[in-house]
């Protein structure tokens, strides 16, 4: 993804800010010369997720390390993330909806506003129990981005017969993923050079700030106006209209959520307090895998692309072995290793599960499919995010935790695949009469 920022650039600035997608403009996009597998469209939307991911990655990565050191209990620490599940399960159907009334560019613009209230807030007010509450700002602001993030390729994907759709639905997260490598290792770079924790809240805030203003500055909107006149006419929420393959997707998708999720908040207690690693050493080693997954993506999203069912199921079972592996590790040298080749699976996840969701939703219903989707797997937080809480405080080992959580994913993945069986071959896109496709 560095390698290719310039162009990008380049790229971004050549078109008219002002288009709102008009069908004809829409005819234009589908003969655009891509890069990379995305449009002059989706990279502009890609530069400002990547501004936003770092306001969240500058701090994420250590967020719970810090909160106990401010300090909070381990239930404190479970119902914190309990909580900003919550208000993220508000944010995914509502920036599903929104997405589809006003267009994703109004909408990832919104997203900022609560993301900038809660940094700042966590970072000069830490105290408990109003720690939960800002958390939840920041969290309800960033299921914004995350819609938005699969709602705009979804737009072209299913303008152009659905042709690359796992590339599109990863490769707009290349800069995103360039900066989730980077900022860790300069927050642990500045937090081993004696910077307070918190003064990285602080930093993400002024990033949200920028995020916010570049948002105006440079997405183009991908949704057609006609498309968003049909959407505030229709109904507005409608399950039936999802499809039946999307609920057995979803169905089959819950349990590895939970068995996922489970151990995966305390992924960084696991390293600083059973690795016996330093934070800073972490923060370096967390780029590994944002990293790698930048020299991966466009070659295994084109895998991915050619086998979607089977790439989602091996995608979890390899997942479930990672999380083993971190259950029984120890070591900097395998800490490297495993964040290392932990990308290859995570990617063909993203590509091919973002694909199955959308791919036989009217155009209209994509942005609120993919916000109902990501609705039911964090609602599994609810609950797995305690539950770890709950085993780590019963059991005083992170390590059993996450060898539970790695079990229970491979039992889920028989579940999924005899989910992914019964799913049905999407109907045929319709593409617009005399629109050619490269």
């Amino acid at each position: 993804m560095h390698y290719y920022a310039p162009k990008v650039l380049e790229l971004a600035l050549d078109d008219d800010d002002s288009a709102e997608g008009s069908p004809l403009e829409t005819k234009a996009l589908l003969s655009e010369q891509s890069v990379l597998g995305l449009s002059p469209t989706l990279w502009r939307l890609a530069l400002v997720i990547g501004v936003g991911q770092f306001a969240w990655s500058i701090w994420g990565w250590q967020f719970s390390i810090y909160l106990r050191t401010v300090p909070l209990l381990e239930w404190q620490l479970g119902l914190t993330f309990s909580i900003a599940t919550f208000a993220t399960l508000l944010g995914f159907p509502i920036s599903g909806f929104i997405a589809d009334m006003i267009g994703r560019r109004k909408t990832i613009a919104l997203a900022f506003i609560p993301m900038i209230a809660g940094l700042f807030l966590i970072a000069w007010y830490p105290v408990w129990p109003f720690i939960p509450l800002f958390h939840s700002l920041t969290s309800f602001g960033w299921s914004f981005v995350l819609i938005t993030s699969r709602a705009a390729p979804a737009d072209e994907i299913a303008r152009d017969g659905g042709r690359d759709s796992a590339r599109r639905f990863t490769m707009v997260l290349m800069p995103a993923f360039l900066v989730d490598g980077i900022s860790p290792a300069i927050a642990g770079a500045l937090v081993g050079a004696g910077l307070n924790p918190k003064h990285l809240l602080v930093l993400g805030g002024i990033g949200a700030c920028v995020a916010f203003l570049v948002a105006f500055a440079f997405v183009k909107e991908s949704l057609d106006t006609d498309i968003q006149i049909k959407a505030r006419a229709g109904p507005k929420i409608s399950f039936r209209r999802l499809g039946r393959n999307f609920w057995i997707l979803a169905a089959g998708m819950l349990f590895f959520y939970f068995s996922f999720n489970m151990p995966m908040m305390y992924l960084g207690n696991l390293i600083v307090e059973e690795w016996f690693i330093d934070i800073a050493i972490y923060g370096f080693v967390w780029s590994s895998f944002s990293l790698t997954s930048v020299l991966l993506m466009y070659t295994i999203s084109g895998f991915a692309d050619k086998h979607i069912k089977s790439g989602l199921f091996l995608s979890i079972i390899a997942n479930s072995i990672i999380l083993w592996a971190f259950g029984i590790s120890s070591g900097i040298v395998m800490l490297i290793f495993l964040n290392v080749i932990w990308a290859l699976p995570v990617m063909v996840w993203i590509g091919t599960e973002r694909s199955l969701i959308v791919e036989d939703v009217d155009e209209e219903m994509k942005g609120r499919a993919l916000g109902m989707f990501q609705v039911m797997m964090a609602s599994t937080n609810l609950v797995a995010a305690p539950a770890g809480a709950w085993i780590w405080a019963s059991t005083g080992s992170l390590r059993f935790l996450f060898t539970l959580g790695a079990g229970l994913g491979l039992i889920s993945a028989i579940v999924l695949g005899i989910a992914l069986l019964a799913m049905r071959s999407p109907k045929q896109f319709e593409i617009t009469e005399g629109t050619q496709i490269a």
